[in-house]
């Protein structure tokens, strides 16, 4: 179930921002603290935008895919060498927790449009200003211990 797992991913996030701090990163269900507009910077938001269910009578699985948002910074250009350092930790810190701590079968990032990481791009969320950030594309391969059917 997804409640198991996606504040875990949530963590994932929790980057070194390169000021000596780490990225804000906003949980579902441990904590129900789904921001309704970006007041904190650096920070990252992760949702599903949809699950593909496979099942039979003595197995199933879910694919859910999902989309990370990493807020850097508000809008300014003379950041972008900041903000391109975050490439290698987006990548470092999906690699480093394929499964989730062992929540899931993996985690990994996958492309959009030939993408998985797209930005610096400018993001809006809620009612705040426009900001540099960057738009992770992931897939969570879930074996379901429901055993479907009967």
């Amino acid at each position: 179930m997804i409640e198991t797992w996606i504040d875990a991913l949530a963590r994932v996030w929790e980057i070194p921002d390169g000021r000596g701090g780490a990225l804000k990163s906003y949980r579902l269900f441990e904590i129900d603290e789904f921001p309704s507009t970006i007041s904190v910077f650096p920070s990252a938001i992760s949702y599903v935008t949809g699950v593909q269910a496979m099942y039979d009578a003595a197995s199933a699985i879910d694919l859910w895919t999902g989309i990370t948002e990493i807020h850097c910074f508000p809008e300014n250009k003379s950041r972008m060498a900041e903000a391109l350092r975050y490439f290698e930790r987006i990548k470092a810190a999906a690699a480093a927790n394929i499964t989730l701590g062992g929540l899931v079968s993996y985690f990994l990032l996958t492309q959009d449009a030939g993408q998985n990481i797209i930005g610096p791009v400018s993001l809006e969320y809620g009612d705040a200003a426009p900001n540099t950030g960057f738009v992770v594309h992931w897939t969570v391969k879930e074996n379901v211990t429901t055993v479907v059917g009967g």
